[in-house]
């Protein structure tokens, strides 16, 4: 019997997860957030991922040094 998952995002039956998305709220007076703080989660199936990565602006993942120097004002 093949398995079967739910899309957290459409709600309907898909053949695998490709990726898991998590809510972590930044707190009040605070900017430190922390994928380890999430609140929420959802599955993302593989019927939605193209819609969510066209949908969001999301950025690619960057070092710790990298972050810092793009926060920089430049002159």
């Amino acid at each position: 019997m093949a398995s079967s998952f739910v899309c957290d995002v459409c709600g309907r039956k898909c053949e695998r997860i490709v990726a898991k998305l998590f809510f972590g709220p930044v707190l009040s007076g605070s900017m430190n957030a922390s994928h380890s703080n999430y609140t929420h989660h959802a599955d993302v199936g593989i019927c939605c991922r193209d819609r969510l990565l066209k949908g969001f602006q999301f950025r690619k993942r960057m070092s710790k040094s990298e972050y810092l120097k793009s926060r920089k004002v430049r002159p």
